[in-house]
């Protein structure tokens, strides 16, 4: 792997798409073992004649919102498809890479030019086509 390679590596230059769907993903995923946690109380206190006779629940918690802001290197280059038939599609893509002291000194980066991303995730109930009956 050449040296360029294995800084760009490194320093997790991304597109910017991929950031912000491995942060939500993450978000999603806790959750996810959040509700399971609570799941597995709740399985517990029914099993246990003491417990569920006293009509004790598990606490769920929920994401109700979370937000998110990100200090990162932004870049837009220029990516050029070829298709068949000759045809050409030019796109611009934006990738990101979190400031670190390994990005600012392999690019001689100035941390005070970084962007900000402020994200807001929030829950909602799933649509009707989702909802069991």
């Amino acid at each position: 792997m050449a040296d360029v390679e294995k800084i760009i590596e490194d320093v997790l230059i991304s597109p910017l798409e991929s950031v912000l769907l491995h942060v939500s993903r993450g978000v999603a995923q806790s959750q996810l073992e959040l509700d399971k946690n609570s799941l597995a109380t709740q399985t517990l206190i029914d099993n246990t004649g003491d417990l569920s006779d006293t009509g004790i629940t598990a606490t769920w918690y929920h994401f109700s919102e979370v937000e998110l802001e990100l200090k990162m290197a932004l870049s837009m280059t220029r990516v050029v498809e070829e298709k068949s038939g000759g045809l050409k599609i030019i796109r611009n893509r934006l990738f990101a890479a979190p400031m670190n002291a390994h990005y600012q000194n392999a690019f001689k980066y100035d941390s005070t030019a970084n962007s900000m991303i402020k994200a807001r995730l929030v829950s909602i109930p799933p649509p009707v086509q989702v909802r069991r009956s």
